[in-house]
């Protein structure tokens, strides 16, 4: 049984300039906290639907992560999804979605909907560690994101 997890922000970029900036994958170290190292990055270039994307990361400095993901839902400049292939999840989906605000900006929300083991000891994982990584890692996320568009300057003052 799949848990969901919901973070948002507004940004001070364009749901075009956030969805350009999501849609390489070569930025995820941009956006990627100091515990977490990546190794490797294999991809074909930026989203399209049915691209593959390879990470080799390390973890905490020594707990190796390897995902194989792929482009699954690839919509200019609103959605985009992501869905693991292979990796230390039985189910992974990252939905980035970019929604533009009527003051300027846009809100960004990520959806992941996501599965630890298939047991009820996998959903325990799921609802308590996994979440509460997951909680982290997004609010770390969601500020460099805020950051970057800051240097940007993406918005007309």
């Amino acid at each position: 049984m799949a848990s969901t997890f919901h973070a948002s922000t507004p940004v001070a970029a364009s749901a075009e300039a956030l969805f350009e900036f999501h849609s390489n994958p070569g930025n995820i170290t941009q956006v990627m906290p100091p515990t977490l190292r990546l190794v490797k990055l294999k991809t074909d270039g930026t989203a399209q639907e049915g691209r593959l994307i390879e990470l080799e990361c390390r973890d905490w400095g020594f707990l190796p992560m390897r995902w194989k993901c792929q482009w699954k839902t690839v919509l200019p400049p609103r959605l985009l999804v992501d869905e693991m292939l292979k990796g230390p999840f039985t189910q992974f989906v990252h939905e980035h979605r970019f929604e533009p605000r009527p003051e300027g900006g846009c809100m960004m929300h990520d959806t992941i909907t996501y599965a630890f083991g298939r047991s009820w000891w996998g959903k325990c994982i799921s609802e308590t560690l996994v979440r509460c990584y997951l909680h982290l890692l997004f609010a770390y996320r969601h500020a460099r994101t805020r950051r970057w568009a800051e240097r940007q300057r993406l918005l007309p003052q």
